[in-house]
């Protein structure tokens, strides 16, 4: 596990954020599908998985940070996956060891615009596993053109501007737990906080996946 998961963070450079819908318990940040806040702001993803499999035992999500010094601190969360779904409950704080700079993309990307250089987060890498709690691969969630992830910022801020490769960043984040939208095509890519219109998110298994939506 630690070596699949040191190899998945270099891959991680997306943001997130949520917009909400409250009833007195909750707080729905998709309408139509298993993704909402608690009153306790804890995170709770439920899914049916489009293309489930027999080979799906459990479901895991891996949260953390791997220190200059390259010890890796991480959380580990599990839920079981049964009837083709499974439902995630996340705390609703994650402790600064396992936070990350949010300055980190500026190692990448020369014109990307952060408001607060000294912002953290961490993550939620969603993976499948199996009877031996092997990775099999990790769950995609899109609409077909989006893709959706999921991310905890220790405080809020903002990420604007272009990569190099083109990719358009238009994120406000808020403190807590947030949610990413992007898509990349030949000629305009981008990644947002803002819901895209119209758009219905499924959750499918992808063997090539990291677990992040990509």
């Amino acid at each position: 596990m630690k070596k699949l998961v040191l190899m998945i963070i270099p891959a991680l450079i997306c943001g997130a954020v949520f917009t909400s819908c409250g009833s007195d318990k909750v707080q729905a940040l998709e309408k139509d599908e298993g993704v909402y806040l608690k009153s306790d702001n804890s995170l709770v993803i439920k899914y049916n998985v489009e293309n489930g499999t027999s080979d799906i035992a459990s479901v895991k999500v891996i949260m953390g940070y791997q220190s200059p010094d390259s010890e890796w601190h991480y959380l580990e969360f599990s839920a079981k996956y049964e009837n083709g779904s499974f439902e995630l409950n996340l705390p609703a704080t994650i402790p600064d060891e396992y936070l990350s700079p949010s300055s980190n993309v500026l190692l990448y990307e020369d014109d990307i615009l952060l408001s607060d250089i000294h912002a953290k987060n961490t993550f939620a890498m969603i993976l499948a596993h199996n009877s031996t709690e092997s990775n099999i691969g990790g769950f995609r969630f899109s609409s077909g053109k989006w893709n959706m992830g999921f991310m905890y910022a220790d405080r809020s801020y903002t990420e604007k501007g272009f990569s190099k490769g083109g990719l358009g960043y238009d994120c406000s984040y808020k403190k807590g737990w947030n949610i990413v939208y992007w898509y990349w095509n030949e000629t305009n890519s981008k990644k947002t906080t803002q819901k895209p219109k119209n758009e219905k998110f499924k959750c499918n298994l992808s063997y090539n996946s990291f677990g992040y939506g990509g």
